[in-house]
């Protein structure tokens, strides 16, 4: 039998800081799963990166990221416009905005 579900995907723009984080993520490795906290709220949002332009500290650069915790998560609040900040753990690393929200389908 052949499954397949719709995914969500989050098109984004974020900049990460440079006196925040030491390293560069590597995107397209797909294992980069910071939170997302959208700004004014605490509700921490796992994510995986899943695409990403070449990282650049603290220059804004396009991703994409899927929701990890669907099932037990809202991410309705993740639309186009909303802020966000990126924690690794507690610890701030970057922030962004939501560009588009899409589906896409896995099989």
């Amino acid at each position: 039998m052949n499954y397949t579900r719709e995914k969500i995907c989050i098109y984004i723009k974020i900049k990460f800081f440079e006196d925040k984080r030491k390293t560069p993520v590597k995107f397209s490795d797909r294992n980069y799963r910071p939170h997302f906290v959208i700004k004014n709220d605490s509700e921490y949002l796992g994510v995986q990166f899943i695409e990403g332009e070449e990282f650049v500290f603290e220059k804004e650069i396009l991703g994409i990221v899927q929701p990890l915790y669907t099932d037990t998560v809202d991410y309705s609040k993740l639309i186009p416009g909303t802020e966000f900040f990126i924690l690794e753990g507690k610890n701030l690393v970057g922030e962004g905005v939501v560009v588009e929200k899409f589906k896409t389908e896995l099989s």
